[in-house]
């Protein structure tokens, strides 16, 4: 496995706890040391731990620079993060069911743990309803050196990190 890191979405080191607004429910990120292979690539194991009780692994490897994830409902593998984000790059997951587009590079936001400044944003849209539970879009917020630090959807501010 590369030890280089995507400063956006780090992996191998990402252990944050992320708190759902108006609700005293959470989700736990832990990167274990754990690796796994799929297809012949070693990817990285994270582990999330929901408050409710429901608990799943994911999976992360970096090649070039890029984050990838392997999807075990489409049994494929995807593009998290780019190397090199640039404001309007999109791309489709291989089973063509979510659309991704970085749609700023220097946002701001406000929580209430923290207030961010120089922030990616990548709109997530579901364009099958393949994840039926989930909504259609997302607005996904990630700190340089730090990772993910929020989700919106609805327009509304779903969850942000806390630790």
């Amino acid at each position: 496995m590369e030890t280089e890191q995507n400063s956006y979405y780090p992996i191998n080191n990402e252990n944050a706890k992320f708190k759902y607004v108006n609700s005293d429910a959470f989700v736990y990120h832990n990167d274990l040391s754990k690796k796994v292979q799929f297809n012949n690539k070693t990817y990285q194991v994270r582990h999330i731990r929901y408050s409710w009780g429901k608990e799943v692994e994911t999976f992360y490897r970096m090649e070039n620079g890029n984050v990838l994830y392997y999807d075990t409902k489409s049994e494929k593998e995807n593009i998290m993060m780019p190397k090199k984000p640039v404001i309007g790059f999109k791309w489709i997951n291989s089973d063509k069911s979510w659309e991704y587009e970085i749609i700023e590079l220097e946002a701001e936001l406000e929580t209430p743990a923290k207030k961010y400044s120089n922030l990616l944003v990548i709109r997530a849209t579901q364009l099958t309803n393949r994840d039926q539970t989930k909504l259609t879009e997302y607005l996904n917020y990630y700190k340089q050196n730090l990772g993910k630090v929020a989700s919106i959807g609805n327009g509304k501010l779903m969850t942000y990190r806390v630790e």
